[in-house]
């Protein structure tokens, strides 16, 4: 108990010490006036106290500022454990800098995240840096945002405003540098995984070599077209299966065809597992979705199930084997 009083009031301290040295170096017709920031900071304040959160809410309470500049300021607040901040051990004055990286200027609640992509950069109050959503498991609720579980989800939601409780930093502090390290949002790389296409073609000779040599010849000959259309594509997901007569489709037909059974993101069997049912996964047909059906067994893509999960593991790809072709209803009267 000792230790936890002495936390929470060395807390308050380093507050009003950062605050007033904030305030100090700027100018004051530019500094926001308290009274004018939304009542809601002293109720957010309150709850992030009554959860241990006390460096936060201390900071949130003294200086709403640094978090929000206007009344309809819209922003999620990660907030980071008391015994994390202190490990992190980082001067007084970068406590804004970290703060600000686990600031989102938007207002993104737990249901609004799981309906992101994974791998998806959410964007802070650091200028250029984002942070990433690194695992979605809907069905167990299990979010984690670069690789730290959100621990207490919607623990504050008002207005524009969203708090969410994690385990820890999302960031790390190099002593010897004396700088804060903000990860890399690996979306955020420059390119696509087709500048590559080692991976691509592995995976058409594994299917070739595994029972699906017609959708391998199939894929080979679009392959060319794919890369065009999507010079920036990093990851996808691809849907395989045996049970299907691609000779007798038009070379149009063919192209959307396997554009349909591609995704546009990597997703694992266990992430597909992981999504809520009716989430909609966007394919390289343009406007064009599949999606995950509710069954309690196995997974349903677009009603029809996965047999064959994992089939192609990569860094960027996935295959999954389906139990026949997803519906060709609508891509029939489709021109490309």
């Amino acid at each position: 108990m000792g230790k936890g009083i002495f936390f929470t009031s060395a807390s308050m301290l380093l507050a009003v010490i950062l605050t007033t040295t904030l305030r100090h170096h700027h100018h004051p017709h530019n500094r926001p006036n308290n009274l004018s920031l939304p009542n809601y900071t002293s109720n957010a304040s309150k709850l992030l106290r009554s959860n241990g959160f006390n460096f936060i809410s201390n900071f949130l309470h003294i200086s709403p500022e640094l978090f929000v500049s206007n009344t309809d300021s819209s922003l999620t607040i990660f907030a980071v454990p008391d015994a994390a901040i202190s490990n992190l051990s980082i001067p007084p004055y970068m406590i804004k800098h970290l703060l600000a990286y686990h600031t989102s200027p938007t207002k993104l609640t737990l249901q609004d995240l799981f309906k992101k992509p994974l791998k998806t950069c959410l964007p802070t109050l650091i200028p250029h840096h984002t942070v990433s959503i690194t695992k979605i498991d809907y069905k167990r609720r299990v979010l984690e945002i670069n690789n730290v579980l959100i621990t207490h989800p919607d623990l504050f939601l008002q207005g524009h405003v969203t708090i969410h409780g994690v385990a820890g930093s999302f960031a790390t502090f190099d002593h010897h540098q004396e700088s804060i390290v903000l990860p890399f949002c690996e979306a955020d790389d420059i390119g696509g995984f087709v500048k590559n296409k080692d991976e691509w073609g592995r995976m058409i000779k594994f299917l070739g070599s595994s029972g699906f040599m017609a959708f391998a010849i199939g894929l080979k000959s679009v392959t060319d077209g794919i890369f065009k259309d999507f010079p920036d594509l990093k990851s996808v997901t691809v849907f395989v299966t045996r049970n299907v007569a691609l000779r007798v489709m038009s070379s149009p037909l063919l192209d959307k065809f396997m554009r349909f059974h591609i995704v546009t993101q990597r997703y694992g069997f266990k992430e597909l597992e992981g999504l809520p049912p009716g989430a909609k996964l966007s394919t390289l047909v343009a406007g064009k979705h599949v999606g995950v059906g509710e069954n309690s067994k196995v997974v349903i893509i677009d009603e029809v199930s996965i047999t064959a999960p994992d089939l192609f593991v990569s860094k960027n790809l996935v295959v999954h084997g389906i139990a026949r072709a997803l519906s060709m209803d609508e891509l029939s009267s489709m021109s490309r």
